[in-house]
């Protein structure tokens, strides 16, 4: 009897699907590992991401409390005092001796100078710095805004007195106009 060489080859094919069968089983479950492989790393990406975000806005909210004024910041800080202290003179003036523009420029200029000095101490006490222009960065808008309310009755007591160099050329001003001395103050 002849053997029937079907049956191997039915047998050959089955063998062929299921070695297929089993190859796509395996590549599924590959592209499932791969996928859970791949959803880790993106997670542990986004967090790492995440995390370094937040370090380094941590560090610049450190390192912004060290650092000063920029130049354009403290001139516009100077500006604010300058400005302040000018119309603080006037006032000066005014509460003094009832006129904004007694005593001249030269004398104007000495009691501006001594206001200006009085608020530049002002503000970097308030603000804990050696001078103006070690005050912080991140304080610019604050001693922005505390300079723009300077005035006359932010002045301390020895700002508001009239000091000898002061009344020297006060009195020099009332000779050339004829107008009473000004006394020294106690």
């Amino acid at each position: 009897m002849k053997e029937i060489l079907t049956a191997p080859v039915k047998s050959e094919e089955k063998s062929s699907l299921s070695v297929l069968g089993n190859l796509v089983k395996g590549q599924e479950l590959q592209a499932q590992i791969n996928k859970m492989v791949y959803e880790s790393i993106t997670e542990s990406t986004e967090q790492a991401k995440q995390e370094l975000k937040e370090y380094t806005d941590r560090s610049i909210e450190e390192i912004k409390k060290f650092i000063p004024l920029t130049d354009g910041e403290a001139n516009r800080l100077k500006q604010a005092i300058t400005s302040r202290a000018a119309v603080t003179t006037k006032s000066w003036l005014k509460h003094k001796f009832n006129n904004p523009e007694y005593g001249g420029k030269e004398f104007f200029s000495k009691k501006y100078g001594h206001i200006v000095r009085a608020f530049y101490s002002l503000t970097k006490h308030h603000f804990g710095a050696i001078k103006y222009t070690a005050i912080l960065h991140s304080d610019f808008e604050e001693a922005l805004g505390y300079a723009n309310q300077l005035n006359y009755y932010s002045l301390p007591q020895n700002a508001k007195r009239i000091t000898e160099s002061q009344l020297v050329t006060l009195n020099k001003w009332e000779k050339i106009h004829k107008l009473p001395l000004t006394k020294p103050e106690d």
